[in-house]
């Protein structure tokens, strides 16, 4: 029976932590474009409530939705095409995130139309969606970063859940930024970083 050296094993284990790596900051440009998109997205409805066209929130409501889930789906395939195999951490990651975006979908559309929740209590369900895929993500990842911010969501959702009106906007904004855009800068600076410590 062949054996593997000491070498030759650390050798593997290198490759792998790397490929995660790699993997990991594909997630991080992920959380950064659907963040813009996003905050896009709150400032729009919120817009549309200024002028007091409530008609237009669901189909801007459909339209982010839609727009959140193709860029998802292009993060996913940039990611397989970069990256070639995936690790198991990887799938549990997509695996998450398709599981609180359906959950978010249903929340956004479905159940406010069906008159099953109120549509005040929309963006607090959402925010505590994400902030459970943030941190198993992070958990999963093994990124403080990504499970850190989920407390701003969850803190969010609670804050949101205090106030009326415009203010919820500025909050949805924040945890955004908090949330989504700043870890997913934090994951792409530390994945450049060692990018460069291998290459020099």
């Amino acid at each position: 029976m062949e054996t593997i050296s000491a070498a030759e094993q650390l050798r593997i284990i290198k490759s792998m932590v790397d490929r995660g790596r790699r993997e990991t900051a594909e997630s991080g440009h992920f959380f950064i474009w659907i963040g813009i998109l996003s905050i896009v997205g709150v400032f729009a409805i919120r817009a549309i409530e200024t002028a007091g066209r409530g008609e237009l929130i669901v189909p801007m409501l459909a339209a982010l939705t839609i727009g959140n889930g193709v860029l998802a789906y292009m993060a996913i395939v940039w990611a397989r095409r970069d990256a070639g195999a995936r690790s198991y951490a990887t799938r549990i990651c997509y695996s998450v995130w398709l599981a609180c975006g359906i959950a978010s979908i249903i929340t956004v559309l479905p159940l406010p139309l069906l008159r099953a929740i109120p549509w005040d209590l929309v963006p607090v369900i959402v925010a505590l969606i994400i902030g459970v895929g943030m941190f198993s993500s992070g958990v999963v990842l093994e990124s403080r970063s990504i499970t850190l911010s989920s407390a701003a969501w969850w803190g969010g959702a609670v804050a949101m859940a205090l106030m009326e009106g415009g203010g919820r906007a500025y909050v949805m904004a924040a945890m955004i930024v908090i949330g989504w855009i700043l870890p997913g800068a934090i994951l792409n600076r530390n994945y450049r970083q060692v990018r460069d410590r291998h290459e020099h």
